[in-house]
């Protein structure tokens, strides 16, 4: 057995340990395995079932979540369900409740660990693993269990995370997405101090490849560098799904 078949049989056998964590029992275990093998590790000739994974599961959470929304708030306005909707399913969202369980850790690369340590700080990565996962449970099963280990994952604590800090950190989807495109990260400087000691304000000049620059200020370095990225983020639009 060479290193690569080696390598694969010990992804393999790891596998368990995500069905534990989700609460579900893949009955053809391909379909869990066809889900996670990046694409990048696929053969040219061979189909890269990954992406036409995420394909359906990118439907099939968005109806569930649509279902969702539907009977938890029957009198709420359609505008706002779909905003809800858009921030559950966003590549943010998806990626927080990726790492909640460690999904990085599961997803087979072949051996390429530059791709590895990339898993773990772009969001895409792990997003599309979730809904390509998502996918794997609906055609081992049935939309009713997708919908189980959707509710139980991606629903758990919604309310209470969308409205913390996590969703919020203008710095972290920065980093992200910076990561993603130009990979590097992005550079805070304090220009200005100024007021008494115990009320003193920052001002941050943030530069992103000598291309994207914003400024910000607070009551602190942090959330001065908050304000900064915020401001980034609106002033060119970023997508953040």
């Amino acid at each position: 057995m060479n290193k690569q078949s080696k390598q694969f049989r010990k992804w393999e056998k790891s596998l368990c340990k995500l069905e534990e964590k989700i609460n579900y029992s893949f009955k053809d275990k391909k379909n869990l395995q066809n889900a996670l093998i990046h694409s990048s590790s696929t053969p040219k000739t061979y189909p890269k079932k990954s992406e036409t994974l995420e394909f359906l599961g990118d439907s099939v959470l968005e109806l569930i979540i649509t279902e969702y929304l539907f009977q938890k708030f029957p009198d709420e306005n359609e505008g706002k369900l779909s905003k809800t909707r858009s921030k559950i399913v966003s590549k943010k969202y998806l990626n927080w409740k990726a790492k909640e369980i460690g999904l990085s850790n599961f997803i087979f690369f072949n051996g390429n660990t530059k791709l590895k340590k990339d898993a773990k700080n772009v969001l895409s990565v792990n997003a599309d693993a979730m809904e390509s996962l998502i996918a794997a449970i609906f055609l081992d099963s049935s939309y009713l269990e997708a919908k189980y280990v959707v509710s139980n994952l991606i629903l758990s604590n919604w309310e209470k995370i969308l409205g913390e800090d996590g969703l919020k950190n203008y710095k972290s989807f920065l980093q992200e997405w910076t990561q993603s495109k130009f990979r590097i990260n992005p550079k805070y400087e304090i220009v200005k101090e100024s007021g008494l000691s115990h009320r003193k304000k920052f001002y941050v000049q943030l530069n992103v490849a000598n291309k994207y620059k914003s400024k910000g200020n607070g009551n602190s370095k942090k959330s001065a560098e908050q304000n900064a990225a915020k401001n980034l983020i609106k002033k060119f639009k970023l997508n953040e799904k």
